[in-house]
């Protein structure tokens, strides 16, 4: 594979394979094979996920297909709620068949699942939508060699991935021998080249107020001469742009040669995809060179809370509504353009002046001061990213 292709370690959830290795096209292959000949034998669309209901492979779905399945096509998941009502069906620990009954109101039909083991592991799920008619009799049984296929391949996949994981995570430890190792390995499977920069990507979520780390990525950064960190920038751009609710941020570390100093690009990385995620308007993937002055974030939620414990920021934040808390800062974020503002908050602009003197008169400062109002943006902005550090 191309050194610059990178390898991926997960915290919580893998967006994608973690490297198109020699045997990873054919596996993806075949995998797709083994979905269109089920398909074939129950005359039926079928899908592939695995354990985490991600998106592996699917056939033809024609157009009588249910809510649910195109969610899953298009967003290449399932909705919590979607993947906890199957669940409770029994799904991860059956041995054969599972026929699910529909449930109209949840957009739900009937379908049969499955499960792809081995060596008594489920490793996914095969979804096949149920005929008016039902399936012809045996035609399911014909169906579970394909299904034992599916999850020896997807086993093989897995302990690919781990063992890349490992050695990701080994790279990134921050202990010389250690990474030094990880980096051979990795140079010897073809997944990084054995010298040369590396940059470090993370990928996190937002999870109810906080976060959560999604995935990380080592990319070479010696393949751009011009733009050494156009490869993690692409590569952190097509991770973010598969989720189709806009839900996950990037950041990017400082490339590295030391196998030292790879611990520090990730925290830089793992920073500026936290500040991604708190200031969406900064962007979707953001380096760490160019923070500016949100690489405080670098130094922890106690670090930026004593920053922002003296700004008008705070006291404003005290004492008023969160209303008027998000106007100011959609006003020092327009640079303070009403218009812009009144629009962005969708109020009318007497509506929008009201507010700005009553924030006034809230946290004693003078908007029309460059002084104050640096205070107050720099202290409303960085207690945005406050939550998404802890």
């Amino acid at each position: 594979m191309s050194p610059c292709a990178g390898v991926t370690t997960c915290s919580d959830e893998c967006l994608t394979p973690v490297a198109d290795r020699a045997g990873s096209g054919d596996r993806a292959a075949e995998l797709q094979d083994i979905v269109d000949d089920v398909s074939g034998l129950l005359d039926s669309p079928v899908v592939l996920e695995d354990t985490g209901f991600t998106l592996i492979a699917y056939s033809s779905q024609g157009v009588d297909v249910d809510p649910v399945r195109a969610a899953s096509i298009l967003g290449k998941t399932a909705t919590p709620a979607v993947r906890a009502w199957f669940e409770e069906r029994g799904i991860a620990t059956a041995t054969g068949p599972v026929r699910v009954p529909g449930d109209p109101e949840r957009g739900i039909a009937a379908r049969c699942c499955l499960p792809a083991r081995s060596q008594g592991v489920t490793h996914g799920y095969l979804w096949v939508l149920e005929p008016a008619a039902g399936f012809a009799s045996g035609r399911l049984a014909l169906a579970e060699p394909l299904a034992r296929r599916a999850g020896q391949l997807m086993a093989s996949h897995r302990r690919v991935v781990d063992t890349q994981q490992q050695l990701v995570t080994d790279l990134l430890s921050g202990d010389e021998v250690v990474a030094s190792a990880a980096r051979t390995a990795l140079a010897a499977r073809g997944d990084l080249p054995a010298d040369g920069p590396v940059a470090v990507v993370v990928v996190r979520a937002a999870l109810g107020t906080g976060t959560s780390s999604v995935v990380t990525q080592v990319v070479s950064a010696a393949d751009d001469p011009v733009d050494p960190l156009g490869p993690a920038v692409r590569r952190a751009s097509r991770l973010v742009g598969e989720q189709v609710d806009g839900s996950r941020r990037a950041g990017i570390g400082v490339p590295r040669t030391d196998v030292r100093e790879l611990a520090a690009a990730r925290h830089e990385a793992d920073s500026a995809a936290r500040v991604a995620l708190a200031r969406p308007r900064l962007g979707p993937v953001l380096r760490w060179s160019d923070l500016g002055f949100y690489r405080v974030a670098g130094q922890g939620a106690a670090a930026v809370e004593a920053l922002v414990a003296g700004t008008p920021a705070a006291l404003l934040r005290s004492r008023a509504e969160a209303e008027l808390v998000r106007t100011a800062l959609v006003y020092l974020d327009h640079a303070g353009h009403a218009a812009g503002t009144a629009a962005a908050l969708s109020v009318h602009r007497q509506t929008l002046y009201y507010r700005l003197e009553k924030i006034q008169q809230l946290c004693g400062v003078d908007l029309d001061d460059g002084e104050s109002r640096l205070q107050l943006h720099l202290g409303l902005a960085l207690t945005e990213v406050l939550p998404y550090l802890r």
